[in-house]
């Protein structure tokens, strides 16, 4: 294998490194899987050439590169990325972030002090939703964690959706970043996967149920109908408007856009 990339375990990422799972030892790319606050550790030691990594982190941190065409995105809701409360969305005050993200964290902050007026008060903590809302309003949970949550009783925002309400915009959650080591070739390859795990999707729904606990007919949906992997200029507009609003709320004091490589 060529290069090793860092993935995200969650159903969101399969068809985009699908192609690479079924190509095995043939495959150009190996991929590692991590919750998302780990893989930019895994990059800095060069343990992988590139992340799929939260998109804040393509924004935070100077000289990072992205690949051109490919994220994982939303252009409406998302289903698996929401905040649950036991108060009325304009009543929260204190939050129970993800500490598997950071993304997520971010606009869950952006989108209650927005449009819900929240001053708010917030924690990190282990993403299990009893425990979250013992000593918070609210909680943020993401990824598999996310979808599979009833939410029985309380108020759910899908934060997908808030952020359209909000912008008008699609929302990036994800993109494949890395440094000087994420070539034109490799952009390539995670260009190419993208677009190989359209084909394979009936295959990466089939297995979804065995691995994340969700029924199949959801998970149909969620890859199908709610999840957007190319990113074209409406996508990247959404992302540099995430950018101004973190440094706004002062989640982030600056950003930093990078570099988009173009596949070879």
């Amino acid at each position: 294998m060529k290069y090793s990339v860092g993935s995200v375990p969650y159903l969101n990422a399969k068809p985009l490194v699908r192609q690479f799972e079924d190509l095995g030892p043939e495959s150009p790319v190996q991929v590692l899987y991590d919750v998302p606050s780990r893989l930019p550790g895994m990059l800095a030691t060069n343990e992988v050439q590139a992340i799929m990594v939260s998109s804040i982190e393509s924004l935070r941190t100077p000289g990072k590169r992205i690949t051109d065409g490919v994220c994982i995105g939303t252009q409406r809701e998302v289903l698996s990325v929401r905040v649950f409360s036991k108060a009325p969305p304009c009543e929260i005050r204190t939050l129970a972030l993800d500490q598997s993200s950071m993304t997520s964290n971010g606009l869950a902050q952006i989108i209650l002090k927005e449009r819900y007026g929240c001053g708010l008060i917030c924690n990190s903590e282990p993403p299990v939703l009893a425990q979250m809302l013992e000593g918070h309003d609210a909680c943020v949970l993401i990824g598999d964690n996310g979808i599979r949550e009833s939410g029985a009783g309380l108020h759910i925002l899908d934060l997908g959706y808030e952020w359209f309400e909000l912008t008008a915009l699609p929302f990036v959650w994800a993109v494949w970043m890395g440094d000087a080591n994420l070539t034109p070739e490799l952009a390539g390859y995670l260009q190419e996967a993208m677009w190989s795990g359209f084909d394979r999707m009936d295959s990466v729904i089939a297995d979804a149920p065995n691995h994340t606990g969700i029924q199949e007919d959801l998970c149909r949906k969620y890859l199908t109908e709610i999840m957007h992997y190319p990113m074209q200029e409406r996508e990247l507009e959404g992302l540099r408007e995430f950018g101004r609003k973190l440094v706004a709320h002062g989640i982030l004091k600056e950003t930093h856009w990078p570099e988009i490589v173009n596949p070879s």
